[in-house]
């Protein structure tokens, strides 16, 4: 069956952006007001010289940050929507060109707290307490100051800013829109179609082996044909920041990734005062012990399926392939308002609002955007993106999406946008929350054993991909830059073999990885996007020590929760944790949540 036109999608089944602008003539409106505000800040001189002049340009400032992301927002949104049509690709491109300028703006500010010297700005806060409205912001400047360049280079690398991620953009476009895969044929003969989204939300989950293992040789056969032109883009993207931190003078680019916060108020990340050696800890642990309860559950797999040999494709098969139940839209979002209840009655109605409100983009069509998301817009609310295909699964992963959206629906509401530079240390323990929340909620409404087994499935498939995939994605990143550093040349058979080797030591003798195994890393962009992977860990082992104090503690775990959601961007991905009573500096959690997963190998061993 072919995919339909984005015009051809049913109403209800796109989020309402009028939300953000009533109509394209108020988007227009409003770019041209903001591009104008820009360019007057370009042009004008930034004046610190006094306390009451500094809080009226951080105010001024926040206020533009903020018209500017819905701005943006828009643009992408619609983008995301199709990306083939002309308008949404000619919005989308005016928008890159604002957020250039909005890059540039929030360089020259930083550049100029920079400059001033930290003695004069403790003054100005003594003196103008309003101040202290924006700590966040300030602090994170202070971060900057030991690796800061000379305003001049500053500015020139924030005039190249669009130019640094072309690696990134040229990633995103060929996977988008380049990149097509030969539809396959399922058990029953039937042709499906191939494309990256469905592969991994869908076909790789499938009980049809015939399917997932048809499918998973057209995806390498597409893969294969981009994999030296992608190979570049990453070698690219890894030297890129090779220069970069070598320019900022840190002792290795993993020490810049950790550490370094762009200038960029919207894109204002911290590195929480993560170590090197800390990233490499949580590796390590994962990788030595995380990896025999994955082997057994492979094990297990292989002998529940009666294969003969595991293959790569097979590695996310469920173990009961003729349980699939379907559900509708309406009935997943009744289930998944109430399953968060335990977070307490706010979040609770925020969450029914995202089913009436229409906050949820899941239509299937051409041009449609490959990855789900879930994210805000500062001032309107949360929004997600997740093409529906009508099965739990589907359910749990919009949940998923719907933590992020959320999380940055009450912490937009709660912070000014210059402070609320989300910790990547934090994001993904809102969203993997929620799904730890479906499955609970799951197992004491049904009594349906079967349900149960299906459940302890997902939740292994889950720590799969955010525990397992992203993990090795990292290890694969601290390989690569760790090359980079001694000047190595990452080749098309570097990056895969060494991909690889890593999916050997992983799995051992239980999964056979092949030619398309050593390719997976042309199916995410996350490798564009810093040592970004292994938050994902970091977020599922804190959310699964918090999903289990839930249940043996009730809800004030849970309301306790939604009120760290409100700080947001304000404090540190540590300090988060710790307004939770959790503490990620060490791997204690990480070891407990490893646990957890042994106890779910030990009730699926038992239950077949």
């Amino acid at each position: 069956m072919s995919l339909i036109t984005r015009n051809e999608v049913p109403v209800d089944e796109t989020w309402n952006l009028a939300d953000i602008f009533s109509s394209e003539e108020e988007w227009e409106k409003a770019y041209i007001q903001v591009e104008k505000e820009l360019d007057e800040f370009l042009k004008g001189t930034i004046q610190l010289d006094s306390a009451k002049s500094t809080l009226d340009l951080l105010e001024r400032y926040d206020c533009l940050m903020g018209s500017y992301n819905r701005t943006s927002s828009y643009a992408f949104y619609k983008y995301s929507e199709d990306g083939t049509d002309p308008v949404n690709q000619n919005r989308m491109g005016r928008t890159q060109t604002l957020g250039k300028k909005s890059f540039n703006v929030s360089t020259n500010i930083v550049n100029t707290f920079l400059y001033l010297p930290k003695k004069i700005l403790t003054k100005y806060i003594d003196e103008e307490k309003g101040l202290l409205t924006y700590h966040r912001f300030l602090g994170k400047v202070e971060e900057l100051r030991d690796h800061s360049l000379e305003p001049e280079i500053e500015n020139l690398l924030a005039s190249l800013n669009q130019t640094l991620d072309t690696p990134n953009s040229v990633y995103l476009n060929i996977t988008a829109s380049d990149l097509k895969f030969e539809p396959v044929k399922d058990k029953s003969g039937k042709e499906v179609p191939v494309s990256l989204f469905m592969y991994m939300t869908q076909i790789e989950t499938s009980p049809d082996t015939v399917l997932r293992r048809n499918a998973y040789e057209s995806l390498t056969d597409g893969l294969k044909k981009y994999q030296h032109g992608l190979a570049q883009t990453l070698s690219s993207e890894v030297n890129k920041n090779v220069s970069i931190a070598k320019l900022r003078n840190y002792p290795t680019t993993m020490d810049y990734l950790l550490h370094y916060s762009s200038p960029a108020a919207n894109h204002f990340y911290s590195g929480d005062g993560v170590s090197t050696s800390f990233f490499e800890e949580v590796l390590d642990t994962f990788q030595q012990e995380l990896a025999p309860h994955m082997q057994r559950y492979a094990r297990l797999r292989k002998r529940q399926l009666g294969l003969d040999k595991l293959l790569f494709s097979d590695v996310k098969a469920p173990l009961d392939p003729e349980f699939d139940p379907p559900i509708s839209y309406e009935e997943a979002g009744e289930i998944i308002v109430e399953a968060v209840g335990v977070l307490g009655s706010e979040y609770q109605e925020q969450m029914r609002k995202v089913f009436t409100d229409r906050w949820v983009y899941r239509g299937d069509n051409i041009g449609r955007r490959m990855i789900a998301f879930g994210g805000g817009v500062h001032g309107v609310h949360g929004y997600s993106f997740y093409p529906w295909g009508g099965n739990l699964f589907d359910m749990i992963l919009l949940g998923h999406e719907l933590g992020h959206a959320l999380h940055f629906t009450l912490s937009a509401q709660n912070q000014n946008i210059i402070n609320n530079g989300q910790s990547l240390l934090f994001v993904e323990a809102p969203s993997t929350l929620i799904e730890h929340l479906i499955v609970q909620y799951l197992k004491d409404n049904r009594d349906d054993p079967r349900l149960h087994r299906w459940l302890n499935m997902y939740s292994m498939m889950s720590y799969h991909h955010n525990c397992v995939t992203h993990i090795l994605e990292a290890e694969l990143l601290r390989r690569l830059y760790k090359m980079a550093d001694q000047m190595m040349p990452l080749s098309t058979a570097v990056i895969s073999n060494t991909k690889g080797a890593i999916l050997s030591e992983f799995w051992g003798e239980t999964v056979e990885i092949d030619d398309g195994a050593k390719l997976t890393w042309m199916r995410q962009p996350h490798y564009y996007m810093g040592l970004y992977p292994f938050t994902y860990s970091i977020g599922t082992s804190a959310s699964t020590v918090i999903a289990n104090r839930i249940k043996t503690e009730g809800t004030s775990v849970g309301e306790q929760w939604t009120n760290v959601l409100k700080l947001g961007g304000s404090m540190s991905g540590l300090d988060l944790y710790r307004q939770a009573g959790l503490e990620l500096s060490t791997t204690d959690v990480i070891k407990q949540a490893i646990a957890h997963v042994g106890r779910i190998v030990d009730e699926l061993e038992n239950s077949f």
